[in-house]
């Protein structure tokens, strides 16, 4: 059966231009299958002039928010940071494009555009640790993966060598996590900036008790996929051998994919593409097989008599704002959402598809970022560097998971960025003070070095109520819909915020901070706040940002009663439709998620190939 109006078949269609999208696009096209990829978003950045655009864009940009350097596109609309505000009870937030009912603001946004989020991301690529596949056998909370940390871990190697990661295995390596023998990452780790080493200094030897158990605080250097120095030699990856590795641009373009060299706008953008986008991904898709077509909206998927996906409509626009032509509909053999975790729910609700265990949008989860910060005694370099090089690992698994949630600590490279958002705080002080002119700058000078930030990635678990709906009373300009999110946050995150608090004062006290430069209460209209009384009685009044880590609105699970897609991230409900990205991830862990997806999509694609043939 095939859907009316059909004007194009492929072998397979591929909703979003994302990583996990641009993966399944480059691996069924080098295998001889015809791919039409759609992206809602507008078609730049694939060329050096279209890149530098949106350089120029985030140069002259008054809020250097993270989707600043990319336009707002009227037709295909991205939220914003700037949209969203504290939630008021009774009352949901109807500024921007989400639409914020409760009763926590989820404070993340995410961008359409071709390349997706990987445009404004940080770039950091932590494995999960073995224990986040296991939670509830583990420690009797959330839910198990239907697969292992071991069934991943040549995807990860394949992941980390498609994506350039740069990281020192050995840093990497704790926490039950392990490596394929002869294993190594592509290019050296990037090097520890000069707070990292004053933090690692003052941390060495330091330890903390999270009930009842010491955990050690120690400083490593974080994997991130943006250019080092790239290895040279022979390494096993996924069993076979390769010869070194070479940084990737896109389009063949020699001025792009040059190596970090420590421009501090790494979110929202690497004015020289030293950080992965999927651009780079994209730009390696054999033309012949994969067809790209962007500022295309996919509307709705046919779903036939069997249960098979028959087709999916999308609307296309030529000037952004201007309204949409009318639907098309594209069939193909195999169907992929690659959307995003948030657009591939809205997708499947607006078509009524792969939702007979009334999981599609359910189990949202972020990692709430929560901020510390202090003035040290001494210059330690701050402002210098990608935003993070390193961070404290060790609380990301124990035995306290069974009651508070683990977290990942980055060690700030930016000062009190996210915090205060300097310069501006400090100059407005000196000024009311009367400071201007040299004295200004030289002050200026001594005070913005010493600065140090903490930053928690803590974990959330997933619960039904935390979703993604749709409904006709919220439509954006051209009709379409928009995503209502509904969400909170259970005690076993505050409870980790509270615990946070604890250890950075361990940790700045250790680095010899007095307490009256120690900070953790985020100026009013900066976050979103929360009145939360902790197991030690006290109260706190407690703030996050969101990370930017959507994720479980289309778990994959063991059984078609509690789960949208199978360890393959199939659709129990449709034989010829995948799912794939974030959303499908059970539970959250710490580690920011992105490396994760693209392994789990790399190792989809297998069963997608073995399915077409």
């Amino acid at each position: 059966m095939t859907a009316p109006g059909t004007t194009e078949h492929f072998d397979a269609i591929v909703v979003g231009s994302g990583p996990m999208g641009a993966h399944v696009a480059r691996e069924l096209g080098a295998a001889g299958k015809t791919v039409l990829v759609l992206e809602a978003g507008r078609a730049s950045g694939l060329t050096w002039e279209s890149y530098r655009s949106y350089v120029a864009s985030y140069h002259t940009a008054v809020i250097k928010e993270p989707n600043s350097p990319y336009p707002q596109n009227a037709s295909a609309p991205s939220p914003l940071t700037t949209d969203i505000l504290r939630i008021r009870k009774g009352t949901p937030d109807l500024v921007g494009y989400q639409v914020e009912q409760g009763p926590q603001a989820f404070a993340s946004t995410y961008l359409r555009a071709l390349g997706g989020t990987s445009l404004h991301w940080l770039g950091t690529t932590p494995r999960f640790v073995p224990n986040d596949f296991r939670m509830q056998k583990s420690y009797g909370v959330a839910v198990d993966w239907p697969l292992s940390y071991d069934d991943l871990e040549e995807w990860y190697c394949r992941a980390e060598w498609s994506m350039g990661v740069s990281a020192n295995r050995a840093d990497q390596a704790q926490l039950g996590v392990w490596f394929s023998r002869g294993y190594d990452y592509p290019m050296e780790r990037i090097p520890l900036s000069y707070a990292d080493q004053v933090m690692a200094k003052a941390t060495r030897g330091l330890t903390h008790e999270i009930l009842g158990r010491e955990y050690p605080l120690r400083v490593s250097s974080l994997a991130q996929a943006r250019n080092g120095t790239p290895r040279t030699g022979r390494i096993r990856v996924a069993g076979t051998v390769q010869d070194g590795y070479a940084p990737r641009g896109a389009a063949g373009n020699p001025l792009m994919g040059q190596r970090c060299e420590g421009n501090a706008a790494c979110i929202p953008i690497c004015p020289v593409q030293a950080k992965y986008s999927s651009l780079k991904t994209l730009a390696e898709c054999d033309p012949r097989q994969v067809v790209l077509r962007a500022q295309a909206i996919a509307t709705k998927l046919h779903i036939g008599h069997d249960g098979r996906i028959v087709g999916v409509d999308y609307q296309s626009y030529d000037a952004e704002g201007w309204g949409l032509a009318p639907p098309v509909t594209v069939t193909a053999d195999l169907y992929v959402l690659a959307g995003h975790a948030v657009e591939n729910a809205k997708l499947l609700l607006a078509s009524g598809a792969a939702n007979s265990s009334d999981q599609v949008g359910r189990n949202l989860m972020d990692h709430p970022f929560f901020l510390t910060w202090a003035l040290a005694n001494e210059n330690i370099g701050a402002f210098r560097g990608p935003g993070q090089t390193s961070g404290i690992e060790s609380l990301r698994d124990g035995a306290f998971r069974r009651e508070q949630a683990a977290f990942r600590i980055d060690v700030g490279n930016w000062g009190w960025d996210l915090a205060t958002f300097p310069p501006g705080p400090a100059v407005s002080e000196l000024l009311a003070q009367g400071v201007v002119g040299k004295r200004l700058r030289r002050q200026l000078g001594e005070t913005l070095p010493r600065q140090v930030r903490l930053g928690f990635c803590v974990e959330q678990l997933p619960q039904a109520a935390n979703r993604v709906t749709i409904s006709r009373e919220y439509l954006d300009s051209n009709g379409l819909f928009r995503p209502v999110i509904h969400y909170d946050l259970p005690d076993y995150t505050w409870e980790a915020m509270v615990e946070a608090i604890r250890l950075s004062d361990a940790v700045y006290a250790r680095m010899g901070i007095p307490p009256e430069h120690r900070h953790w209460q985020m100026p009013p209209g900066q976050g979103d706040e929360t009145n939360y009384r902790a197991r030690d009685g006290k109260d706190y009044q407690l703030r996050f940002y969101g990370a930017g880590h959507h994720v479980g609105t289309h778990r994959m699970g063991a059984s078609r009663t509690d789960s949208v897609v199978d360890r393959d991230q199939r659709s129990w409900d449709h034989a010829n439709l995948y799912v794939v990205g974030c959303g499908s991830f059970p539970t959250i862990g710490t580690a920011n998620p992105t490396l994760t997806a693209v392994a789990l999509t790399l190792r989809s694609t297998r069963a997608m190939l073995r399915q077409l043939r």
